[in-house]
């Protein structure tokens, strides 16, 4: 008995995941990382989501990086279109660059 290729996309065990992954946003977003900016306190996290949720930005990943402590830095990762960017900035005060990709041969 032959085996056939199984596609196990959501496990990302196949080439189909690599695919889905590089697939384009319907509406024209793309991830960016937020590394700087962003704080744990309700102000600023407040304004984040409040400007996520006006302005349909999908929400990856947010990690604060030492959530014991009152002010520490939340790096978020979120799906916008390039026209939001600069408006991202002056909102929220977070600052925007491309995510990491690393590609393994």
């Amino acid at each position: 008995m032959i085996m056939e290729n199984i596609c196990n996309w959501p496990d990302g065990n196949c080439a189909c995941a690599a695919e889905q992954a590089e697939k384009p946003d319907f509406y024209g977003r793309v991830w960016m990382q937020c590394q700087e900016g962003l704080n744990m306190n309700k102000a600023s996290m407040a304004r984040f989501m409040m400007f996520c949720l006006a302005n349909n930005i999908e929400i990856g990943s947010v990690y604060a990086f030492a959530p014991r402590y009152k002010n520490c830095s939340v790096v978020a990762a979120i799906r916008l279109k390039e026209g939001q960017f600069k408006e991202f900035t002056e909102a929220t005060g977070g600052k925007l660059s491309k995510p990491v990709t690393v590609k393994l041969n």
